[in-house]
């Protein structure tokens, strides 16, 4: 794993320049785990044969692997802490994301998804919640997130939090962005602002070094809470 030297996160909308140190410690801290992990493809990272192709959509996963994601109609009763990706009939248990070795990690079964402890929590009123997940994994298929991309904007999706309650959530963009270009810094809200959600899991061109894939870009989910 590479690392990276954590830069400074600019203040925040409504947020003072004299806010305590230690709040400030523990966003960049937040900001700098999130972009390791976004950059070096920790987040979402494709183990497998070269196979030479360039695509926007991740490769379907090889015979005798298959798809772990839950398909459910969308309007399909929910589990407490799930995704539910209307739109593309997948509904995804939602857990706790590691951080190992001061990166963000998704949860290693890609039918998950994890949510960031330090961003808004799912029942919150406020803030900006951010769940990531693996796009796929060899051995295992295509994860809860492999189709996000093809997620318009206007759908609505929905989550739920432990109790059961659901929130409904309108996607207002999904955009590709270069992991190079580092992560886009809206999704560290955190608890405060307004109420959002962000999901994001890999994409893009797949490139290969000594065996390990990595995807160039990330996607980004975002929704307004409805």
């Amino acid at each position: 794993m590479t690392s990276m030297n954590p830069n400074p996160v600019p203040d925040e909308p409504g947020t003072s320049s004299a806010e305590p140190v230690r709040r400030r410690k523990s966003r960049v801290f937040a900001t700098a785990a999130i972009i390791i992990a976004v950059t070096v493809g920790l987040l979402m990272t494709y183990l497998g044969s070269r196979s030479g192709e360039s695509t926007a959509i991740p490769p379907a996963p090889t015979a005798g692997q298959s798809a772990p994601a839950v398909l459910a109609p969308a309007d399909a009763q929910m589990s407490p802490a799930t995704l539910s990706l209307d739109p593309l009939g997948v509904q995804a248990p939602i857990v706790d994301a590691s951080v190992i070795d001061g990166a963000l990690t998704p949860p290693d079964d890609v039918s998950e998804v994890g949510i960031w402890l330090d961003g808004a929590p799912l029942d919150s009123q406020t803030g900006t919640t951010l769940i990531a997940g693996h796009v796929n994994l060899a051995g295992q298929g295509n994860g809860a997130l492999f189709d996000l991309g093809t997620v318009e904007p206007g759908q609505e999706i929905r989550t739920s939090d432990a109790a059961g309650n659901s929130t409904r959530w309108r996607v207002t963009a999904v955009v590709s962005r270069a992991k190079a270009d580092g992560i886009e810094e809206s999704v560290l809200a955190g608890p405060d602002g307004p109420r959002k959600l962000a999901v994001v899991t890999c994409g893009g061109e797949l490139e290969f070094s000594d065996g390990v894939g990595n995807y160039q870009d990330n996607v980004y989910l975002y929704a307004d809470v409805i």
